[in-house]
């Protein structure tokens, strides 16, 4: 029927096509910038806009008000817009991510290695398969593992070629990982 209001099934569609968008562009910034990067990188004031836009705009999706979703995601596309133009502005346009590249084990999957973790998002796989770790990461995996930390303190110059946790742990632990859902599979 003709001008018959939304359900609220159509509703929620609407509302998630509009965050879709707005989340797109969020990845794209962060691609372009570095993950959170941008809000840093243009002058505070724009910064503090663009975080008070963001909560009016989470708020909107929370209550699911389309109306207020459609105000407020447009908003959201507009400070993106701005934010950027306002960085490429002041800082020109975004250099490629430096990054280290290497392989492990058999299968010789591929690692990338940036410095930090805002650099993760502008690393650029190029459709290959690989895991991209900051630094920041790698140091929490060393504070996480005291063995591996207190093994280089011990052994100055020592070279970490394996780690792996004793045999039992390893046997107990042997599983399939087939009721993950985001295992690969």
């Amino acid at each position: 029927m003709i001008g018959a209001p939304m359900t609220a099934h159509e509703e929620l569609e609407q509302m998630d096509v509009i965050v879709r968008a707005v989340d797109r562009r969020g990845r794209e910034m962060d691609q372009r910038w570095g993950i959170g990067r941008l809000t840093t990188i243009v002058p505070p004031e724009l910064g503090e806009k663009f975080r008070v836009q963001r909560l009016k705009f989470s708020t909107a999706t929370l209550d699911l008000k389309l109306d207020d979703v459609r105000k407020h995601g447009d908003a959201m596309l507009r400070a993106y817009a701005k934010l950027d133009e306002v960085a490429t502005a002041t800082h020109g346009e975004p250099g490629v991510s430096d990054h280290w590249e290497f392989t492990v084990g058999v299968d010789e999957e591929l690692i990338l290695l940036v410095r930090d973790i805002a650099d993760a998002g502008r690393v650029d796989l190029g459709g290959r398969q690989g895991q991209i770790w900051s630094l920041d990461e790698i140091a929490s995996v060393i504070r996480n593992h005291p063995m591996i930390a207190a093994a280089k303190e011990s052994f100055p110059g020592a070279v970490v070629e394996t780690v792996r946790p004793p045999k039992a742990v390893r046997t107990k632990l042997n599983d399939e990982l087939s009721d993950v859902p985001f295992a690969a599979g």
